[in-house]
């Protein structure tokens, strides 16, 4: 019984169609890790991690999350978030925290389950650890409900104000919002969206809560030129807006603040690294202030006359972390003497252990801290401890077993994250994580139990190949590789940028293509162990051979400006996006096409209005997406190949994209959008930094976490057919998609100068099924490969082409006969360059008594003729003459329908849960008028006979299990012999 459904259900499938089906990626992630991870590559069934962590883990169960200060155990009636995202919130000033929400968080706390109203944007967390479950804060716009965007909240006295960003429907450009609320009820008291020509006539399209004194909000302001960003302050009651001179830091270089006080706290990002300090009353730089140096630094609390610093280096010397330094000058505070942090178990190689501190913390008289550490002062604590902050001893808190960030506090608790499950790993900067668990590989460049002829670094960039990692230091400016297989670090292997003081460059992009490794970033010199110093301004190559590359485009743009963001490579051509003005001497606004070999611009300007920076770019193969800003509005779309039209998406709701990624048939650049409408999905996430390939999408979030989302299996398509024929020196070729596979979108059209070369022309044809073109004279070989959001098919069959007179064609192929009654069908071989062939027939052999008969491009030919014996050849021909004859063949046509011979060529092949089944007809006997597949479950078995008229049979979605395969051809005498049987396996 079992035996006939399966059966049964073959053959309902067999006739069911390829239809095109839709997909994007997963709806949750299926892992995520934290661990400070700056970037990702996807390759293969790993995803390899970069970043400044020393260990990963799965964060944490969102039960326990708030400690008790006294004993350090859970407080299991806390607030807590209930759905897949962590609970994280900000100090609302009076000693509890406000959480901004999306639609699909959830809570409870020990009162149970607790439901926002709908379009709720902020909730607070009491000075008790409790949801505050009065207040309910909405969207920012009141005549917009369905725009959640919020950034960070700040509350001052009775009120919280929130900010965000729309495209105005009028101008296009960025607009800034605001809106206040009642601090107790959440009820909105104003709101604001005109802030025009507040300070030197510019607009202002971007407003950022940085935090709150105690009479007003602090904000960083973003006019309408690209990367420009000004210290302010909005008044809670009427949400005006003062605006300063003081400029800041970028924040997409990776600027943060931290309002403490009156004061607010900026780090200024590599190369400066600066700890920039603001006197929040006068909104400018802090009298008397010199700004520390303080690389990697991670986080700043002040407690009395100290800052207290997430950073083990302050002005190139190192000190026990947490550092201080003086709240009125920023010197070294050399009275301040915490223990020191240490692991269980040295470094077996000796290398000193180094501290990476993530978090802190502070309830005013003890400091709390996170990091990697597993001692202080001697004593266990599980990677975050406290200390007294004015004497630096080790307080007795100890919330054993081991926590993680986010630190944050109320009057009564602390709120902070504890991984589940075993998942956590010691990994120094570099890490490979298995796709389907999110559990790290053994894959270890950096492994501190080896004995390393390199120094490990945080890393800024990655790139691989399919036998090396290529990794780019955050500090060092070192670019590096090592194998995939054995994780060993290629000391042959190495370039190292530089600034044009000498100091460390980074690399913030990388790309492998062409047997090249391409670099961006900040950097003026580049020099390697296979060359010298030479200048590379923002952009350079290195070959796999360790040696420099002459490709050098030449960048120009904005003083201050980050010329170079991002680089994919699409073949031969890399894609350069950035704040640039100028390529190579070649006006260009942002985007780029070079070539990968010499360097040179290949596409024209890409249009766009006014100031245009692109901060992501990705590709299907056949279009380039941009992901960006262009006069402070969001700027979404796809730049075609080669003329650089850009087409727009929209609407961006004002989120400006980061980076950007395809994969599974839709675009990620801050929302989801779906390229073929132009438009975002009904998908809500934001998505931030994104990397991707063709089976997945790892997504980092702000606090370093990633998250892995699998891309949905779609239904890519089958390999076209391809035909070309000529006259003269125009061709014209022209293809039809496989019916078995998914729809296609789009086409490319290879041509090569040899037999499976691509080397002459790679054509995007975007969804035309012809061309046909005047090319110059040559022998031409062409295939056609077929594209859709889930896919790229294999390549067609390849057809030889001949443009002009170059020579008669070659013989076809062999020439073969069936025949049923008076009726004969003739099959042969294809010539190269043939655009016809001519039939030869005669009443003995090599005569042509009979006659020449023209048949045009065919390579088959049937026909009826009075009984009586025949013999046969074919010629090719083409502009340049004919060309030798076939085999001949002898035709006894005597009336009579012999059996067919035993078709031949049987192959059985499954993708994913598609079986395709193929043969070629019989080459003698009777001409079949069908054909019948015969199918078991054991050699030579028949359970099932599918009749077909056509050499082929697909069967989507088959079910699993081992089948035994024949074929039979049948006509008016019967059935022929079977083939032999092939085995078909569907898993």
């Amino acid at each position: 019984m079992r035996r006939a459904a399966l059966v049964a259900a073959v053959a309902v499938l067999a006739a069911a169609s390829g239809a095109r089906l839709r997909a994007d990626v997963a709806a949750t992630a299926a892992w995520r890790l934290s661990g400070n991870v700056n970037t990702a590559v996807l390759i293969d069934g790993l995803v390899y991690l970069g970043g400044t962590f020393t260990q990963l883990f799965t964060p944490s169960s969102s039960e326990d999350q708030f400690y008790d200060p006294v004993g350090g155990q859970v407080r299991a009636e806390c607030a807590r978030s209930t759905g897949a995202r962590a609970l994280s919130g900000v100090p609302d000033g009076l000693g509890g925290l406000l959480v901004s929400v999306a639609a699909d968080d959830e809570f409870a706390d020990g009162s149970g389950a607790f439901v926002p109203a709908d379009g709720t944007t902020i909730l607070r967390i009491a000075e008790t650890c409790l949801w505050d479950r009065q207040f309910q804060a909405g969207v920012v716009d009141p005549s917009n409900p369905f725009d959640g965007a919020i950034g960070q909240p700040a509350r001052v006295g009775g009120v919280v104000v929130a900010t965000n960003a729309v495209v105005n429907a009028t101008t296009g450009f960025l607009q800034a919002q605001a809106a206040s609320f009642n601090a107790v009820t959440g009820a909105r008291l104003a709101f604001k969206n005109d802030y025009q020509t507040v300070f030197g006539g510019d607009r202002i399209s971007e407003l950022g809560v940085l935090g709150a004194t105690s009479t007003r909000v602090i904000v960083r302001v973003r006019s309408g030129s690209v990367g420009s960003y000004l210290l302010g302050a909005l008044d809670p009651t009427t949400l005006a807006l003062t605006l300063s001179t003081a400029v800041l830091a970028d924040e997409s270089l990776g600027a943060r603040s931290w309002v403490r006080g009156t004061t607010l706290y900026r780090a200024r990002p590599a190369p400066a690294s600066t700890l920039e300090a603001y006197d929040l009353s006068s909104l400018q730089p802090k009298g008397g202030w010199t700004p520390p140096v303080v690389p990697s630094l991670a986080d700043v609390e002040v407690v009395g006359g100290r800052v207290f610093l997430a950073a083990r280096v302050v002005n190139g010397q190192t000190l026990a972390p947490p550092a201080a330094v003086l709240v009125a000058s920023g010197a070294i505070d050399t009275s301040w003497a915490p223990p020191q942090l240490t692991r269980r178990v040295p470094d077996p190689n000796g290398v000193p252990y180094a501290p990476v501190l993530t978090a802190l913390a502070t309830t005013g008289g003890r400091l709390y801290f996170s990091g990697d550490f597993e001692r202080v002062g001697g004593s266990d604590r599980e990677g975050v401890a406290a200390l007294n902050a004015q004497t630096g001893g080790l307080d007795a808190w100890d919330t054993a077993p081991w926590l993680v960030t986010p630190i944050e506090a109320t009057t009564t608790a602390v709120l902070m994250s504890r991984p589940t499950g075993a998942n956590r790993v010691t990994r120094r900067f570099l890490a490979a994580i298995d796709r389907e668990t999110g559990v790290a590989t053994a894959w270890d460049p950096n492994d501190g139990a080896a004995t390393l002829q390199h120094t490990p670094s945080a890393v800024s960039a990655l790139a691989a190949d399919a036998s090396d990692v290529y990794f780019a230091s955050a500090t060092t400016g070192e670019v590096l590789r090592a194998s995939r297989s054995t994780a060993v670090v290629d000391q042959t292997w190495r370039a190292v940028v530089t600034r044009t003081d000498g100091s460390p460059g980074v690399v913030t992009t990388m790309a492998v293509a062409n047997g090249l490794v391409y670099l961006g970033g900040e950097f003026a010199r580049i020099n390697g162990t296979s060359f010298g110093a030479a200048e590379r301004r923002s952009l350079a190559a290195v070959g796999l051979d360790g040696r420099l590359a002459t490709w050098a485009p030449t960048l120009d743009g904005p003083e201050g400006g980050t010329w170079i963001r991002t680089l994919i490579a699409d073949g031969r051509t890399i894609y350069l996006g950035g704040d640039f003005t100028a390529v190579s001497s070649t006006y260009l606004l942002g985007f780029a096409a070079v070539d990968g070999v010499s360097g040179s611009v290949t596409q024209p300007f890409m249009y766009v209005q006014g100031e245009t920076s692109i901060y992501g770019l990705a590709t299907d193969g056949i279009q380039t997406f941009v992901a960006g800003v262009s006069f402070g509005a969001p700027l979404v779309g796809a730049a075609s190949i080669p003329d650089s039209q850009l087409t727009a998406y929209g609407p961006t709701n004002g989120v400006v994209p980061t980076s950007a990624a395809f994969v599974a048939g839709r675009l990620y650049a801050g929302l989801e959008y779906d390229p073929d409408t132009g438009t975002p999905t009904a998908r809500t996430t934001r998505w931030g930094k994104v990397f991707a390939d063709a089976r997945g999408l790892a997504h980092r979030l702000d606090d370093g976490t990633v998250e892995y989302y699998p891309a949905i299996p779609g239904n890519p398509p089958g390999p076209p057919t391809l035909s070309a024929i000529s006259a003269g020196n125009t061709v014209r070729v022209s293809w039809t998609p496989d019916p078995a596979g998914g729809v296609p979108t789009s086409y490319t059209l290879n041509a090569g100068s040899a037999s499976g070369a691509t080397d002459l022309a790679v054509l995007p044809m975007r969804t035309a099924t012809s061309l046909t073109a005047t090319v110059p004279t040559g022998f031409y070989y062409l295939t056609v490969v077929a594209r859709n959001g889930y896919g790229t098919s294999a390549p067609s069959n390849e057809v030889g082409v001949q443009a002009g007179c170059v020579a008669p064609p070659p013989a076809p192929g062999p020439l073969t006969f069936t025949r049923a009654g008076a009726t004969v069908a003739l099959r042969w071989g294809p010539a190269a360059t043939a655009v016809s062939y001519t039939l030869e027939a005669g009443q003995a052999p090599g005569s042509v008594s009979i006659g020449a008969l023209p048949l045009g491009n065919v390579t088959s030919f049937t026909t009826p003729a009075p009984l009586g014996t025949y013999y046969v050849r074919v010629r090719a021909v083409n502009a340049c003459g004919v060309g030798p004859v076939t085999n001949e063949v002898t035709i006894p046509l005597d009336g009579t329908t012999p059996l067919p011979a035993t078709p031949g060529g049987l192959t059985a092949t499954v993708a994913g849960r598609t079986a395709t089944i193929a043969w070629a007809p019989p080459a003698s006997g009777g001409t079949p008028l069908g054909y019948q597949v015969e199918a078991g479950i054991a050699p030579g078995g028949t359970i099932a006979v599918f009749p077909t008229a056509a050499t082929a049979l697909v069967v989507p979605n088959a079910p699993p299990g081992t089948f035994y395969l024949r074929v039979r051809a049948v006509n008016a005498a019967g059935a022929s012999a079977p083939t032999a049987d092939v085995t078909l396996v569907v898993p």
